[in-house]
């Protein structure tokens, strides 16, 4: 074999060989194309995630880290011994012992409440009728009041008299009578006058002794004086 038909037999030999490669390459072409064939990058290291710790209540899904999670263990046991040392605290406070309100008053407040209070009154205790007597009485038919003048026989000044004026007419019948209380200031051995209601002025009556009413002198009427009580200073 010459030269020349070497060189041809191995053109052609690199010629078949190019078709081949042509072929191939289109075949895979074609597979790539359809999907048949992927190229996928596998990552050299696969990131550790830090483990997680999942919760499941009774609505929804919570996920909380292992670090968080004993985090808040912690902070519920603080918790907890706060709420114990305020239940003690509690008991000390509801368990002392309560002191009796009479012995935090004062002494005097004490005195006050265990004395009955003293009697202001100055009325005397034995009331005689000579006491304070009826000096002067009159009433004229004319007038509605009736001028009635009392002598204070004590050595004390007489503060308030309290009595009854008793009315008859001039056979001795009793005819009607008036309770009164008056304050009046009378000294020792002196008289004072005051003004009572004079009995039967729409009647036209009169004290005997005082003006009766022309014509109808028998109206008239006499009184007289009970000592109730009086006060003195």
């Amino acid at each position: 074999m010459d030269m020349d038909d070497e060189r041809t037999e191995n053109r052609g030999g690199f010629l078949k060989f190019l078709m081949l490669l042509g072929i191939v390459a289109i075949i895979f072409l074609v597979l790539w194309a359809t999907g048949l064939i992927r190229w996928e990058s596998t990552p050299d290291e696969i990131e550790q995630e830090e483990p997680e710790l999942v919760i499941d209540p009774v609505q929804g899904d919570f996920v909380i880290s292992e670090a968080e999670w004993n985090a808040l263990q912690s902070e519920v046991r603080q918790l907890r011994r706060e709420v114990n040392q305020l239940k003690a605290d509690a008991g000390k406070t509801t368990t002392a012992p309560r002191q009796s309100s009479t012995s935090n008053k004062p002494a005097a407040q004490q005195t006050t409440q265990s004395t009955p209070a003293q009697a202001t009154s100055t009325t005397a205790t034995q009331v005689t009728q000579n006491d304070i007597t009826l000096a002067k009485y009159s009433h004229d038919w004319v007038k509605p009041d009736a001028t009635v003048a009392f002598k204070n026989n004590l050595a004390k000044t007489v503060t308030s008299i309290s009595g009854r004026m008793i009315y008859y007419d001039m056979s001795g019948n009793m005819l009607d009578y008036q309770d009164f209380t008056k304050s009046v200031t009378i000294e020792p051995n002196m008289v004072k006058s005051i003004s009572l209601n004079g009995y039967g002025y729409r009647e036209s009556y009169a004290y005997y002794k005082s003006e009766p009413v022309p014509g109808n002198e028998d109206r008239k009427y006499k009184v007289k004086f009970e000592l109730k009580s009086y006060k003195t200073k």
